[in-house]
């Protein structure tokens, strides 16, 4: 079961275009394209008649046209022609789902219209703020989306998985603080005198750096990581102590109960221009996230095999545990109102 009163990113607002593209989310098949005037339309992938996928149609200006039987649909999803027939029964379409376009993304949502809320869109706004150089790329994974947001809020792995990306073999002691409050969790990891991760090592920093995570989680699965790091120690020839700063966004949408689309964005406070950064930003978080994939797929394995196999929760766990139960909470309520 998943929250649907709440906005899930679709598609990256580069992936939709005039050509109609499916994406399964929320186990529900999607539809996604652009109207003349550029806005986005999100419509159920799956043709009224006989079930065919709308995405393999055609745009006629804005309405889609099935590529099985010829049935058109308008941006509301009602049926506006069938081939053979002068008149089209009231009634007849495809669902219609609440669409936005912020922050390079665009949004959906799954819930009851009237509550569809722009407002409510998180506040992704590093991802397109000039103040912020930002790469980020979508990455599919086939695991629950809870175990991303657990693996996501609890960062004691990157030791072991991120041991030639961004992790640090000495950051296994972090100073811990943790929060819950209305509608988010956080969870700040303060690991000074660490060694310098290899992919901080390549932008200059000392041998040795203090760094910060601070990890917020928000329902229904949206996460932000702020990173400052700065140097340990005085550095010769280095008249201040090199710091920097990184946000990192995510963004999972479940595709189904044990896959989902995972939605990132690696943003930095430095060196905006620079091109190369970015690249060099864009394939080592790319190979960190590919690393976590492994393990989520993996234990999404192992789960199948035994759902009720026992785990231990220790006292890194704090914020998943958190988040998960939150969830549950916000799940368990909004099905008792349907």
């Amino acid at each position: 079961m998943f929250l649907r009163n709440c906005w899930y990113v679709a598609a990256e607002s580069r992936e939709v275009s005039r050509q109609p593209f499916g994406r399964v989310l929320l186990n529900e098949p999607v539809v996604l394209y652009r109207r003349e005037d550029g806005s986005p339309v999100a419509l159920e992938d799956r043709c009224c008649h006989r079930r065919a996928p709308l995405h393999l149609g055609t745009l006629i200006g804005d309405r889609l046209r099935c590529g099985y039987h010829g049935f058109t649909f308008d941006t509301s999803g009602t049926c506006v022609a069938i081939p053979g027939q002068d008149k089209v029964a009231a009634g007849i379409g495809v669902r219609s789902y609440p669409v936005a376009e912020r922050h390079r993304y665009v949004w959906v949502w799954f819930g009851e219209k009237e509550k569809a809320d722009p407002t409510l869109i998180p506040d992704f706004s590093y991802n397109d703020d000039p103040a912020w150089a930002a790469v980020g790329a979508c990455l599919h994974v086939e695991a629950n989306y809870l175990l991303l947001v657990e693996n996501l809020i609890d960062l004691s792995h990157v030791p072991f998985v991120h041991s030639s990306t961004i992790g640090s073999a000495e950051d296994t002691n972090p100073k811990l603080k943790t929060e819950r409050g209305e509608g988010f969790v956080r969870v700040t990891r303060d690991a000074p005198g660490i060694s310098t991760p290899p992919s901080m090592r390549a932008l200059g920093f000392a041998p040795v750096v203090d760094q910060s995570k601070i990890i917020t989680f928000k329902p229904a699965s949206n996460i932000w990581i702020d990173i400052p790091t700065k140097d340990a120690a005085p550095v010769a020839g280095r008249n201040e102590p090199m710091q920097r700063r990184v946000m990192i966004l995510n963004a999972i949408t479940p595709e189904t109960e044990r896959s989902c689309h995972y939605f990132w964005v690696n943003a930095r406070d430095f060196d905006l221009g620079d091109t190369e950064r970015s690249a060099f930003f864009l394939k080592t978080v790319t190979q960190a996230f590919n690393e976590d994939k492994n393990i989520l797929e993996a234990q999404q394995k192992n789960i199948e095999l035994d759902p009720k196999a026992p785990t231990l929760n220790v006292n890194a766990d704090w914020g998943g545990v958190q988040a998960v139960r939150m969830m549950d909470g916000l799940i368990t309520a909004e099905t008792a109102r349907a």
